[in-house]
């Protein structure tokens, strides 16, 4: 559902503690730029702000099983860490996270933070399908893809000037 946030425009900034596979460092930026991998795992209605709940219950079954449509791709405009629940709540607007889902996430293990990368994101011209392989599964920040995916033709789901007035809402709040 993120995805697809980020995908419309609705959203520039992503909101991560860390999967299970990152271990006791919890999340960390390793890529600065990365396709958006859709995925179906932890998703409830509970879990985004009311307006989007039906979107949710619309797509909260895998579509192609087996098989993965990569559409998206990211560039990390910039990262900070919010240690700050208060800082967190301010951002209340800015993604489709419910307020429930962001206190879960931020006091989540022994740390309480999330990471929040704005990031800049691109639309392909045609998605691409992929088996959805092993090494995809599970609750992981990244993965790496078995092939390579084009950018050519990829275009900004949002204006320019649309980006960088969301930048600085966002910095507005957490600075």
């Amino acid at each position: 559902m993120v995805c697809r946030a980020l995908g419309q425009g609705r959203q520039i900034l992503i909101l991560r503690k860390g999967g299970i596979a990152e271990g006791p460092r919890g999340f960390e930026v390793t890529d600065r730029q990365f396709f958006l991998f859709p995925t179906y795992l932890h998703q409830a209605p509970s879990s985004v702000v009311p307006e989007w709940r039906e979107a949710l219950a619309a797509e909260s079954v895998d579509p192609s099983p087996g098989r993965v449509s990569i559409s998206l791709y990211a560039i990390v405009s910039s990262w900070l860490k919010i240690a700050s629940i208060e800082k967190l709540r301010a951002l209340e607007g800015a993604h489709i996270w419910s307020d429930e889902i962001v206190s879960e996430r931020f006091k989540r293990w022994s740390e309480e933070s999330v990471t929040a990368l704005l990031v800049r994101v691109y639309a392909l011209p045609t998605p691409v399908v992929l088996d959805s392989l092993p090494a995809y599964a599970g609750c992981k920040s990244w993965i790496t893809l078995s092939e390579q995916v084009s950018l050519e033709g990829a275009r900004p789901v949002i204006a320019d000037e649309d980006f960088e007035r969301k930048l600085a809402e966002v910095r507005a709040v957490t600075s």
